[in-house]
């Protein structure tokens, strides 16, 4: 087992329970803590989530052969972005409700999120979505809304059946356009007006006009 103390003095014993400044970070998450004007070598205790950063003022405890850093009492710096670190994984388990507030951002980073509930709700101002690919499957889907605007290069629907309703004016701007029925097609108005600049054709073995 590494010893607690460093090589000055090795007559002297490790406090029991100490406060001490954190000088160093060694690898595999021990620490140089200074106190009484000596430095003590301590491993991080797992109750202590907030990881040390070089300056904090930490509690350190032990015994002969091993010290532990219990907890940080100040930091160095207060502005410096606090890291919780844990060694494995972390789970959250309240038998309430779980609430995370931020004063500015609330960032989720990772390789794969996944979110599991009963139902769900989200109450976003505005959103903005990016991303390279999106597969839904859903069961029904209402959207109410004021305006719509999409842009695709390649648009394919299949349903079978499909109803749209414009209450007041629809207009189609296409390069070519190419409507085949499987069994009849109607197109009836007030008022139709079929125009061509070049060349009207329909053929058909019976046409009835009147």
């Amino acid at each position: 087992m590494i010893s607690p103390h460093t090589a000055a003095h090795p007559d002297a014993g490790p406090p029991h329970q100490a406060v001490g400044q954190v000088v160093n970070i060694l690898p595999e998450g021990f620490f140089i803590v200074r106190h009484q004007q000596r430095g003590w070598q301590c491993r991080l205790a797992a109750s202590c989530l907030l990881q040390p950063e070089v300056g904090d003022d930490v509690l350190i405890a032990g015994d002969r052969t091993q010290l532990w850093l219990l907890a940080i009492l100040t930091r160095a710096e207060s502005q410096r972005p606090c890291l919780l670190s844990v060694p494995g994984d972390l789970t959250l388990a309240p038998q309430g409700d779980l609430i995370l507030r931020s004063g500015q951002s609330l960032r989720l980073t990772g390789p794969e999120l996944t979110i599991e509930a009963e139902r769900g709700s989200c109450d976003i101002n505005i959103l903005r979505y990016r991303g390279q690919d999106l597969s839904a499957c859903i069961h029904g889907i209402s959207v109410v809304g004021h305006r719509l605007e999409s842009v695709w290069h390649t648009l394919v629907q299949i349903s079978h059946r499909l109803v749209r309703k414009v209450t007041q004016t629809e207009h189609a701007r296409v390069g070519q356009l190419d409507y085949q029925a499987q069994d009849y097609a109607r197109i009836h108005g007030q008022n139709v007006f079929i125009t061509s600049e070049a060349v009207t054709k329909i053929d058909s073995e019976q046409i009835h006009l009147g």
